[in-house]
């Protein structure tokens, strides 16, 4: 058997072959949408915050308050002790905003997808998926354990294809998409699951 340090390095080296290699560059947010990296001062269109929240002067003050009322972090997972009266009250106030029933809150888009889509349709299910979805929303594919078929991106008829093959053999069916795709060309994905393209 190989070492993981050879195994790790092989891997690193074949995404590095096919330009797939990433590394982090420090880059520090200076002023809203500018940003410091390398000496140079640039205008991102890289950033998830959109409407510049993490610089307003109110949610600054909210954040500090917060610290200063609870400390920092939760300390643990909310279903051990981590369930923050904070929690309740952001859900709340979402749940307000969006007319809806409930509201509950993740990390981070991407472990919203990864956590939702398995609670939803679970492995007894059909799961669609655009080829060119987002990784968060391939990692709920495979968390899912679902029959997962993939069909051409933003292409509706090979969908309703699919649809129409697969249906009848499940009890239930999601579509998962983007509305925003961050890749411009179809990428292969090993899938535990069978898939169709």
């Amino acid at each position: 058997m190989r070492s993981l340090d050879q195994f790790a390095t092989n891997k690193l080296a074949a995404l590095e072959a096919r330009g797939l290699l990433r590394s982090l560059v420090e880059t520090a947010r200076t002023d809203m949408i500018w940003v410091e990296r390398g000496g140079r001062r640039l205008l991102s269109f890289s950033c998830n915050d959109y409407l510049n929240f993490s610089t307003h002067p109110a949610i600054k003050g909210a954040a500090k308050a917060a610290i200063d009322t609870y400390g920092v972090g939760a300390g643990a997972s909310r279903l051990v002790t981590g369930n923050h009266p904070l929690f309740a009250v952001l859900e709340a106030k979402l749940a307000q905003i969006k007319c809806a029933e409930a509201a509950c809150v993740f990390g981070s888009g991407y472990l919203a997808n990864a956590g939702i889509i398995p609670a939803l349709i679970g492995e007894h299910g059909l799961l669609l998926i655009d080829e060119l979805a987002h990784a968060c929303l391939w990692a709920g594919a495979q968390l899912s354990r679902s029959h997962v078929v993939t069909f051409r991106h933003n292409d509706l008829d090979h969908l309703q294809e699919l649809l129409t093959l697969h249906r009848a053999t499940h009890d239930h069916a999601m579509i998962a998409t983007d509305g925003v795709f961050s890749r411009c060309r179809p990428r292969r994905r090993a899938c535990q699951h069978r898939t169709a393209t």
